[in-house]
């Protein structure tokens, strides 16, 4: 009973001293917010790479062949860099051998892309994506189309002027109409749009809302000038334990197609979910060991802010607390009041932090691409680091009020 009772009277002392309640809760609160905010954000972050952008960048159960890698953990140098940048482009006959080496492959498609921007009439939309892909493109990326169809062999054996286009640009560009048998512009070559792509949203909706899907071969033939090359070559397996071993397999084949001797490196770069993984979770990892730090600042900085206002408070409740210990107060009970008070203020500071913080990560995500995810561990760290901060931020006000004589402290003035 004691103890609520302090709790309720430190509450009274909050509300009666609003100023200096605010001075003392604020650095708490502004640490609790950064933390909650950032883990929100992070752990958001974490399950949407895990679940949604590293499968809709590189598919499920994929790896991709490219001219160099396009995501590399640890520490590159630039003569590495300067090497990779010398690697062959990738051709046709790298395909075929590609295709060779994986004869059980689910899917198997190679593609080319380019940027610009697509048109019909006054309508237009830039920052486009321009992908010229083989018949199985959309199967192996695991795009849907949503309205009309998806491209097929005909269209690439006959190089048919036809694509699929993301859902950002038929709102864009047919925002009245369906956009299917309709026809765009798109660096200066018209198209006939045959199917709208299921829309993506999130983080990397661009990734194919934005885009234009046409054949491969129409590719070649309207938008570059580089005949045979591709970009990538995108292999999909029926079972990720398939992975590894059809990676080494097409790595093996490559190489000996390129006569690479055993000691050379690989002039080519083999790209697969798990490389985005570990890319992210050395990110996370700083983020993670970076954060106690910034964090510990503010709540070192909010114990220090408490402890003055608690030193404060006993100077103008010297006399109360001589009158409390001669009607028979201990030392004891006077310690647990000036805890209990330091406590109350600085777990009242971690729970505005953490609505605040909560706040401005459901913000950011509404706002912004980024996701955010409520982080239950979080919330109980935070509370504890807030206890913790006034346990140890009221224990020399606390100790300095009981130690007071009873006389000496009726005589205060």
């Amino acid at each position: 009973m004691r103890f609520w009772e302090g709790i309720r009277l430190s509450l009274h002392q909050v509300w009666a001293q609003k100023l200096k309640s605010f001075f003392a809760l604020l650095g708490i609160s502004i640490g609790i917010t950064f933390l909650i905010a950032v883990i929100t954000i992070v752990e958001g972050m974490n399950s949407y790479v895990r679940d949604d952008f590293a499968s809709s960048l590189f598919g499920v159960n994929t790896f991709t062949v490219v001219q160099r890698p396009s995501i590399q953990t640890g520490q590159v140098d630039e003569a590495e860099r300067r090497r990779q940048r010398r690697n062959p482009e990738l051709r046709m006959r790298d395909v075929e051998v590609v295709r060779a080496a994986v004869p059980d492959a689910r899917y198997l498609a190679y593609y080319a892309q380019s940027g610009g921007s697509v048109r019909r009439g006054q309508y237009e939309r830039r920052n486009v994506r321009i992908i010229g892909g083989s018949a199985q493109y959309e199967a192996v990326q695991g795009w849907k189309v949503e309205e009309g169809r998806g491209l097929s062999p005909i269209d690439d054996n006959q190089s048919l002027s036809v694509a699929v286009i993301g859902s950002q640009i038929a709102e864009r560009l047919f925002p009245t109409t369906s956009p299917i048998d309709k026809q765009i512009r798109a660096r200066g070559h018209r198209f006939r749009v045959v199917g709208v792509l299921e829309s993506q949203g999130g983080f990397v909706g661009n990734l194919r809302d934005a885009a234009v899907l046409i054949p491969f071969e129409t590719f070649q033939r309207t938008v570059t000038s580089r005949r045979l090359e591709v970009d990538g070559i995108t292999v999909k397996m029926n079972s990720i334990e398939q992975l590894e071993p059809a990676m080494a397999e097409v790595e093996g084949a490559l190489r000996s197609e390129r006569r690479l001797r055993p000691a050379q490196p690989n002039n080519f770069g083999i790209d697969t979910s798990s490389d985005l993984l570990s890319a992210w979770e050395t990110v996370n990892r700083v983020l993670m060991t970076a954060l106690p730090g910034l964090v510990g600042i503010s709540l070192v900085v909010g114990g220090i802010v408490i402890m003055n206002i608690m030193l404060l408070s006993v100077t103008d409740r010297t006399r109360e607390i001589g009158l409390r210990k001669s009607l028979g107060a201990r030392r004891r009970d006077i310690l647990l009041q000036f805890l209990t008070e330091a406590s109350t203020l600085s777990i009242v500071g971690a729970a505005l932090g953490i609505g605040t913080g909560f706040g401005l990560a459901l913000i950011v995500e509404r706002l912004t691409p980024l996701p955010a995810a409520v982080s239950v561990p979080a919330l109980i760290v935070s509370l504890l680091l807030g206890l913790g901060v006034g346990v140890a931020s009221g224990l020399y006000p606390a100790y300095r009020a009981a130690r007071l004589d009873p006389i000496e402290a009726l005589r205060f003035e």
